[in-house]
């Protein structure tokens, strides 16, 4: 999977509203992408940490969902998507 694939599969995901990474997962499992929760949770994380998504801990689980920054990384991100599947 190219660098920015999943990140774009998982903003996608969070454009749709707030969810936790167990839902995260599901959905991506959906779409054929099967990574284990360990990863998608590291993932959550890095996208956290670079300001794509902001995040809420409620009863032990952390919920996600985009920030502003996250709705224009995506916007970019799909501006680029054409390219990205010509470099697989």
């Amino acid at each position: 999977m190219h660098y920015n694939q999943l990140k774009l599969r998982v903003l996608r995901i969070l454009s749709s509203g707030t969810t936790d990474s167990s839902a995260v997962a599901a959905a991506l499992s959906d779409s054929g992408v099967q990574l284990d929760m360990h990863a998608i949770r590291m993932a959550l994380m890095r996208y956290y940490k670079q300001g794509l998504l902001r995040r809420e801990r409620k009863l032990g689980v952390y919920s996600y969902e985009l920030s502003e920054r996250g709705v224009r990384r995506l916007a970019w991100l799909e501006s680029i998507q054409q390219p990205l599947a010509d470099v697989d």
